[in-house]
């Protein structure tokens, strides 16, 4: 059967990096364009892979119903804002909805934004929104309620269902429709939407009903149409069209060729059609527009949309009558999506080139011109790439570090510097080295305080940590004082940073060390005695002094300095 259809009435986080790349692409095409005379046109990326399986439901559909078909998708960590992916769905599939929106069940926000085109086949489009920009593993399902062709879908003979994704894959459900179709020898009937909103947003003519008679020849044949009790909508009787469709010698239908009833009385609640002889194998349909109160609107559940018809026909003298009923429901369309919120953390470790910590235990000994080399490690220890690292290093007391640099090469950084624009990998590590120098012998031991800064690029999460380092000259007794700079972390090794976010912990007053046993120390009572033997003595601890001098230096350069501390 052919329908008629008639004509209606009257960030900031990651997006704020690759942004900056973007910038200057746009920047450079500007300039090419300025060159050439011709304009650089913008586009969102296109995203392949993202629709990772498509069904169709039910399979065995009974002729007149509704399929489901089920969209699940995922994007990757890297979708921006306006990226898209697309479904041709199966051609089968007709009277589809339009737009509709994909939101996080969690808060309401919108994930994509997905429209249908009424091409043939139709084309869903998702957009993504700045959600995938601030979320990790973006993922959800669609779903398209809509009716299927059953001209190219026969009562028990499997039919594939094909979807196509944007880059070429097929995704097919194989379904086999159950129930038969009224024939032409009684009267049918049958709803067709004039707009593809189906009332949801215009009221006026928004669906059309028709009539078919049952096929001739016949002497004469009525047709009746009514409001059923319930529903909302009510004739236009100035939209009815009257045709006669005529069967071809191949058992096919021929296109619809207006005629003129024999009389039609037509109401907002009803009409009644009557139709003279038909001497032909073929059968006349009336078709009229219905209007709503008010549209449906968009955010409502679908509406059904009943009807029933009544046809009296006779041949031969003898008059048969028979009913029929219709229902129309509105396409329905959704979905969902959802993502990780990344948890952005760092942490830096710090100690001397000889690995000793020296955060909470006893200060490490440097050598006795009060120097040392320093040695730090910074871990990405979040779910979150960073950006925006920045290494800095604090003195507390006794001493001055610097030289501190970093090298990120290793990582497509720079390989010196303290600041990198990033992206700082999730597990990812890079070094940097500092000078330690002036640290004397007194009542306080050496204190500084290395600090890393950075900004997650999912999250836009500022973090940060810090690892203090304690230090004294060889043979000093010293103390350490409640530090006043920032709380600092507490990592168990340089090497083995924290597995996770590393939070500020506030240090602790020290007891004093006890007093060093190596090299040689001599207070003012071991030189009182004669003349003689004082100066015995001196001559005695210059020498000693001397050698040491020379040993700790061969000991610097030869990577022995730590035993070189312990007199081995």
């Amino acid at each position: 059967m052919h329908s008629l259809t008639l004509e209606g009435s009257p960030r900031r986080g990651r997006r704020a990096l690759r942004l900056s790349a973007a910038l200057l692409a746009t920047l450079a095409l500007a300039g090419t364009a300025a060159l050439t005379g011709t304009a650089a046109p913008a586009r969102a990326a296109e995203i392949d892979g993202a629709i990772t399986n498509v069904t169709v439901t039910p399979t065995t559909p009974k002729q007149g119903s509704q399929l489901t078909t089920t969209i699940a998708w995922q994007v990757p960590d890297d979708t921006l804002a306006g990226d898209t992916f697309t479904l041709a769905l199966s051609e089968h599939l007709k009277n589809l909805p339009t737009d509709f929106a994909l939101r996080d069940p969690a808060t309401g926000a919108v994930v994509a934004d997905a429209a249908v085109v009424g091409t043939r086949p139709s084309v869903v489009t998702f957009t993504m929104t700045a959600y995938a920009e601030d979320h990790l593993n973006v993922s959800g399902q669609a779903f398209v309620t809509s009716d299927f062709e059953g001209r190219t879908t026969p009562s028990g003979v499997p039919t594939p269902f094909t979807s196509t994704t944007n880059d070429g894959r097929d995704f097919t459900t194989v379904v086999t429709p159950t129930g038969v179709l009224r024939g032409s020898d009684v009267v049918t009937k049958f709803g067709t939407y004039t707009r593809a909103d189906q009332g949801r947003l215009v009221a006026d003519d928004f669906l059309v009903w028709s009539v078919n008679t049952p096929m001739g020849p016949f002497d004469s044949a009525t047709v009746g149409d009514s409001v059923p009790v319930g529903e909302a909508w009510s004739f236009d009787c100035d939209t009815a069209v009257f045709t006669e469709i005529r069967t071809k010698a191949d058992g096919s239908l021929a296109a619809p060729v207006a005629v003129t009833p024999a009389s039609f009385d037509c109401t907002d609640s009803g009409y009644t059609v009557s139709w003279g002889a038909q001497t032909r194998t073929a059968q006349y349909r009336a078709a009229v527009a219905v209007s709503l109160a008010a549209p449906t609107g968009t955010a409502t559940a679908p509406q059904t949309f009943t009807n029933a018809a009544t046809a009296s026909t006779v041949r031969a003298g003898v008059a048969a009558g028979s009913r029929v009923t219709a229902s129309k429901v509105q396409a329905s369309a959704g979905g969902v999506g959802s993502g990780d919120v990344p948890v952005s953390a760092v942490t830096i470790t710090k100690g001397d080139a000889a690995g000793h910590a020296a955060d909470t235990a006893d200060a490490a000994v440097v050598l006795s011109d009060g120097t040392a080399s320093l040695a730090y490690r910074v871990t990405n220890t979040g779910a979150d790439a960073l950006a925006d690292v920045s290494v800095s290093d604090a003195v507390v007391a006794n001493g001055t570090v610097t030289g501190l640099s970093c090298d990120f090469s290793a990582l497509g950084g720079p390989s010196t510097g303290v600041t990198w624009a990033g992206p700082l990998a999730v597990g990812a590590s890079f070094d940097c080295t500092a000078a330690l120098a002036g640290v004397t012998a007194g009542t306080a031991d050496h204190h500084d305080v290395g600090t890393v800064t950075a900004r997650g690029i999912e999250s836009g999460q500022a973090v940060t940590s810090s690892n203090a380092w304690f230090a004294r000259v060889s043979g000093a007794t010293g103390t350490t004082t409640t530090p006043t700079s920032a709380p600092t972390t507490t990592p168990a090794a340089l090497a083995a940073p924290a597995a996770g976010p590393t939070a500020p912990a506030a240090s602790t007053p020290r007891p004093a060390a006890a007093a060093a046993t190596t090299g040689l120390a001599f207070t003012g009572a071991e030189l009182a005695g004669p003349v003689t033997l004082a100066a015995l003595l001196t001559l005695l601890g210059a020498a000693l002094v001397v050698s040491t001098r020379r040993r700790a230096a061969r000991a610097a350069l030869t990577g022995d300095a730590d035993r070189s501390h312990r007199g081995e």
